[in-house]
């Protein structure tokens, strides 16, 4: 009996479904996965460790790379890029302030200004803010760089990178210049792939309607396929 290990690193794309199910249907990708990679492999306990958080961003991965490097999987699945790239209404500092769950005076203000007003005049103040993302293309590159070369170095696990869901039209009218974003992002992303030799899924069959009707998480069908899709990619590095 041989043991297939994998890690998830990402952010809410890899835990949410959109729009909610109830049980049995609330299955993100990771567990579809384990679901196929069982059907295909006899004699085989499979583990992933799915450790995406919500609004992930390569420099918060980056910070606690020894997490993940801890975790000394067969397989890693990186799964970021959208928390990062996506235009902006308001700074990710502001943000962590209006989203926190802590209580207080600053923490409730920012949480009033935000819903009451700030959100009203979103795209507006997104334009204001000159189309900003909140991690800018060049320190995602270098981040993301020192992400894979760092546990190609420290691990040698075979690495597979997922692409941002290019934004829909929802989406681009709440957050213009998003789709732009979404694809200078993602060039980068599979520049890196190219560079140290790792997978990038080619998803570009999935379509926002379908597979991620939010324009960012995905429905059940869309965890489906983006399992189908990996599990694909392991078997086949299995057999080399």
């Amino acid at each position: 009996m041989r043991n297939l290990k994998i890690t998830i690193i990402g952010n809410s794309v890899a835990l949410r479904n959109r729009p909610p199910e109830k049980y049995p249907l609330n299955k993100n990708y990771s567990q579809y996965l384990e679901d196929y990679l069982y059907s295909e492999l006899d004699n085989t306990n499979i583990f992933i460790n799915n450790k995406a958080l919500g609004a992930n961003t390569i420099y918060n991965v980056v910070t606690k790379i020894d997490e993940y490097i801890q975790t000394f999987p067969n397989f890693y699945i990186l799964n970021l890029g959208v928390v990062d790239a996506s235009t902006r209404e308001i700074p990710l500092w502001f943000y962590r302030l209006a989203s926190s769950k802590k209580d207080g005076f600053i923490f409730n203000l920012a949480k009033f200004m935000y819903r009451v007003l700030i959100i009203k005049f979103r795209p507006a103040l997104v334009k204001l803010r000159l189309r900003k993302s909140w991690i800018s293309s060049r320190k995602y590159k270098k981040y993301f760089d020192t992400l894979v070369k760092t546990l190609i170095k420290e691990t040698n696990t075979k690495i597979i990178i997922l692409p941002i869901n290019m934004a829909n039209s929802r989406v681009e009218k709440s957050l213009p210049g998003t789709i732009k974003k979404h694809e200078q992002y993602n060039q980068i992303m599979k520049d890196i792939a190219e560079k140290y030799l790792l997978e990038f899924v080619d998803l570009c069959m999935l379509t926002s309607e379908t597979h991620y009707p939010d324009g960012i998480h995905y429905s059940v069908n869309g965890h489906k396929k983006v399992a189908n899709e990996i599990g694909k990619i392991i078997l086949k590095s299995l057999k080399r």
